[in-house]
């Protein structure tokens, strides 16, 4: 009985995973997607860029989380990062 009984789940488990494959075919799913889907890969969050900097110590603070102590006292906007907009169609530079 035991023996009918594993039979039957292997042939499903078969049958589960050919029509998976059969679908990550036809959708052009990568190994990649696959894996991160199920959860074997995880994307490390990006690090929040700066937007203070002190030049003198070479510190910088995204602006998230508590101010840090190196902050207090200080004017955020004299250290503020000044970030102009990049172009981002090629051949675009205007300058």
């Amino acid at each position: 009985m035991n023996i009918k009984l594993s039979d039957a789940k292997q042939k499903e488990k078969q049958a589960a995973l050919a029509a998976f494959k059969e679908q990550v075919e036809l959708l052009g799913i990568s190994q990649q997607e696959v894996l991160s889907a199920l959860g074997y890969i995880v994307q490390r969050k990006r690090k929040a860029p700066a937007k203070y900097y002190d030049p003198t110590t070479g510190r910088s603070w995204s602006g998230r989380g508590p101010r840090p102590k190196w902050l207090e006292g200080k004017d955020l906007a004299a250290l503020a990062v000044d970030r102009e907009a990049k172009t981002w169609w090629p051949g675009d530079d205007q300058g």
